[in-house]
């Protein structure tokens, strides 16, 4: 039988994995799941940049495969839709580090003194593309979380444009055996 596996997003303290796997999630100013809450958007600054709190993923299978998952990899479609003066970074954590920021106005920027355990892959998410993505340290032969979370901040600059920006699709894909 085939495994099922499942995309998670955790959030708060405990912390709290929530099944995006057919959905949106929003990475706004603030640490909590949201399909399209414009309640704490990431703020225009008048100079700098601001963040979004950091949006952690893992893996989880739900159902066991007959043999190994493994070879796990994430990528974007290389284009960044979002639009000018707002990029994406990301890279992969041993760990769960809850996000921290100001709440409404800007997140805690990404970085690895900021998140134990985090690595930056690369500072643009869009250069991971399927034939060139984000390797993703882990494996399972069973149920439960498994594998490194991929970690992503959006980024805004003083020069973005106002409103709302388009959505972007993430991958996740993996080697079953």
């Amino acid at each position: 039988m085939a495994a099922t596996v499942l995309i998670r997003r955790l959030t708060g303290a405990g912390p709290t994995a929530t099944d995006i796997t057919s959905i949106n999630t929003r990475a706004n100013a603030e640490d909590a799941h949201s399909t399209g809450g414009t309640s704490n958007p990431i703020q225009i600054p008048s100079s700098g940049t601001n963040y979004s709190y950091w949006v952690v993923t893992r893996l989880d299978c739900t159902v066991a495969p007959s043999g190994t998952i493994n070879n796990i990899k994430w990528y974007t479609d290389g284009a960044n839709g979002f639009g000018t003066g707002v990029t994406c970074r990301v890279g992969t954590a041993t760990g769960y580090v809850q996000a921290t920021g100001t709440a409404g106005t800007t997140g805690t920027e990404l970085t690895a003194g900021n998140y134990s355990g985090f690595t930056l892959g690369n500072a643009n998410a869009f250069t991971y593309t399927t034939g060139s993505p984000l390797s993703v340290t882990g494996s399972t032969t069973g149920i439960g979380q498994f594998g490194d979370r991929v970690v992503y901040q959006i980024e805004v600059a003083s020069t973005a444009g106002p409103g709302a920006t388009s959505g972007e699709t993430f991958t996740f894909r993996f080697d079953e055996t």
